[in-house]
């Protein structure tokens, strides 16, 4: 049984995918969000950063779509997203790869932790409000220092998607 968090949190996380607002994700909600959000961060089009959240983006399609697309319409609906979403094997391999991907996406220095101002930058790119996005930063900062790294991240999303 899902509750009333997971649901909270997989309806925003939907409406977020569902670029449209049509009630289903298709692979074009995908192309725009990840396109998208690359143009708005100031990355280069064709630089291997670009590709590589490029064949992520691609990645999490493939797998949203593979087995849970039921009615074969080409498309995920709220119930089949949820049914990807609670399926460990889909988290591990694909959704948190994809985010800690993203997160570094929002590394402009390259030393390998997201600053407050990367991570506000980042998250304004895609169209978060300054007041979310640093409560957001707040709560995965376990750490208090600062920064995000590739691990405190990753260990956030775990507990994220699984309690």
């Amino acid at each position: 049984m899902v509750t009333k968090a997971e649901r909270d949190h997989f309806q925003t996380l939907f409406r977020q995918l569902d670029t449209d607002g049509d009630g289903v994700i298709a692979q074009v909600d995908l192309d725009q969000l990840v396109q998208g959000t690359l143009l708005r961060s100031g990355a280069v089009p064709g630089s291997e950063r670009w590709r590589r959240i490029t064949d992520l983006g691609n990645r999490l399609w493939d797998d949203l779509r593979a087995g849970l697309d039921a009615d074969k319409d080409g498309g995920i609906s709220a119930r089949e997203f949820v049914t990807a979403y609670r399926r460990p094997e889909f988290l591990e391999r694909t959704a948190i790869p994809f985010e800690v991907a993203v997160l570094e996406m929002s590394d402009e220095d390259g030393d390998g932790r997201v600053s407050v101002t990367e991570w506000l930058a980042w998250q304004q790119a895609k169209g978060l409000p300054v007041h979310e996005a640093l409560a957001e930063f707040t709560e995965i900062d376990a750490d208090g220092d600062g920064y995000l790294g590739r691990n405190e991240y990753t260990r956030y999303l775990e507990t994220r998607y699984t309690s």
